[in-house]
């Protein structure tokens, strides 16, 4: 069985137009709100207000990176069951390896396809890849 209510995703990238881009490409879907941080700060800091029901992360930002989000919430209990999905240049081997290993969901390169970020969201929160 489907849950049709609207998901909750946060956008973390320090990257604005990634953030808009993906943020519109969701808006379409109408089963997504989203809500953006431009930095790994602000991303724990939303997290005070709002739990998301996943978190697409950068790696690469200034401040607090990716890495360092990831690893605050898998060792946080409040935070551990938020799925993440790490969206990053950061595309070498023991990059992948270092995000699968603090638990990411799914590691995904940029540049990226949508399609295949929306397979991943669907996957996470969908239980439906289709």
């Amino acid at each position: 069985m489907k849950d049709n209510t609207t998901k909750k995703i946060l956008i973390v990238d320090d990257e604005m137009e990634t953030r808009r881009l993906i943020a519109v490409y969701l808006a379409k879907r109408k089963k997504y709100e989203t809500h953006e941080a431009a930095n790994g700060i602000e991303a724990l800091e939303f997290l005070t207000t709002i739990i998301p029901d996943l978190i697409i992360l950068d790696v690469v930002m200034p401040g607090l990176d990716g890495f360092s989000v990831l690893k605050r919430l898998k060792s946080s209990s409040g935070y551990a069951t938020i799925p993440v999905i790490m969206l990053t240049a950061r595309s070498s081997p023991s990059d992948v390896g270092r995000g699968i290993a603090l638990e990411a969901d799914f590691y995904l390169p940029k540049p990226f396809q949508f399609s295949n970020l929306m397979k991943f969201i669907r996957l996470v929160l969908d239980n439906d890849a289709q």
